[in-house]
């Protein structure tokens, strides 16, 4: 979770597609910013100070870098209605082992064949989880992600590329951007 947003520039990938930003071309606009992401956190944790992964067997390593990197890929905001989809289709599938709460061991015993799908769900919920904090942070990091999506609008019209949809502070309405970003990406994640 600590390199899931290192290095973050600021901006979306939509900014980075658009102005053909060197992440962009080097990861062919592909979820360039979590493939940065990814990268500047193996590069700290190669470092002999860093990594705690020293000691592990090498299939052990791949196996958990291989894991890691699936995780902050999917935090990428165009994986989120996949990510919606996947769960919803996993309750329905088990459903019987999630309504009954004498079904502990059988929940659990899917959520543990379903490992990599959970670690994607946690770390995207932890990622754009936001609304769900105490009110004083919740108020706090929201507007502090305004003002990021609203010096990325400003520099969207001043390179004359799209406006992003929440980016336009003229436009823009705060309290009510929070409350579609609840009733649309938060309430059918949860």
């Amino acid at each position: 979770a600590i390199g899931h947003d290192l290095g973050h520039l600021g901006v979306n990938n939509s900014f980075l597609i658009e102005s053909s930003h060197e992440l962009a071309v080097m990861y062919n606009d592909r979820s360039p910013l979590e493939n940065m992401h990814c990268s500047k956190l193996f590069q700290i944790i190669s470092q002999p100070d860093a990594n705690v992964f020293d000691g592990m067997s090498r299939d052990t390593y791949k196996e958990i870098r291989k894991g890691i990197i699936a995780a902050i890929l999917h935090t990428d905001v165009t994986k989120h209605n996949e990510m919606v989809k996947e769960l919803n289709l996993l309750y329905q599938m088990h459903s019987d082992a999630f309504e009954v709460a004498e079904q502990g061991e059988l929940a659990d015993e899917v959520l543990t064949n379903h490992g990599q799908m959970m670690a994607n769900v946690l770390l995207h919920c932890a990622d754009i989880g936001n609304p769900m904090k105490p009110w004083d942070l919740c108020h706090k990091y929201a507007y502090l992600c305004i003002d990021e999506f609203f010096a990325q609008g400003d520099s969207e019209k001043k390179l004359g590329i799209p406006v992003g949809m929440l980016n336009d502070r003229d436009k823009v309405n705060r309290p009510n951007s929070q409350i579609g970003f609840i009733e649309f990406m938060i309430a059918p994640y949860v």
